[in-house]
């Protein structure tokens, strides 16, 4: 019985990063942000980011460069997104500009921050704000 548990376990444990490696590839899409943004207190400059979801429905994301930036997230609110179109949108006070959703390719479901976490992740208003989303590609 001890034996085939250890079986067991050593199976789990070999198989469980290459499945996590293969499901991560999957929820993986590329975006080309074109200007510096803050996400969860920290500013992370313009550029190419990957946005992985951690499991398919997760509202758990990674984003990260090639420049070692990254930071993970948790997006808690639901919204309708277009699972054709899938996006990284942000609100944009001035030069200022907050993630605020991912809609991941593939689902009906954006995942978003709420309207006081973008705020408290910003250093100070300037009045309006406009809502910037960008394309990711599905390749």
């Amino acid at each position: 019985m001890n034996r085939i548990f250890t079986t067991l376990l050593m199976a789990v444990g070999i198989t469980v990063p290459f499945v996590t490696h293969i499901a991560a590839q999957e929820h993986t899409a590329v975006a080309d942000i074109p200007f510096a943004f803050v996400v969860s207190h920290t500013t992370l400059p313009a550029g190419q980011y990957k946005v992985s979801q951690l499991t398919m429905g997760s509202p758990v994301f990674l984003l990260a460069d090639d420049q070692r930036h990254a930071t993970m997230l948790q997006l808690g609110n639901l919204e309708q997104g277009a699972p054709d179109k899938p996006t990284v949108t942000f609100v944009c006070y001035g030069k200022e500009c907050v993630l605020a959703k991912i809609t991941p390719p593939g689902t009906a479901t954006a995942y978003a921050l709420s309207k006081s976490a973008i705020e408290k992740n910003l250093t100070h208003k300037l009045g309006m704000a406009a809502l910037v989303s960008v394309n990711v590609p599905i390749r």
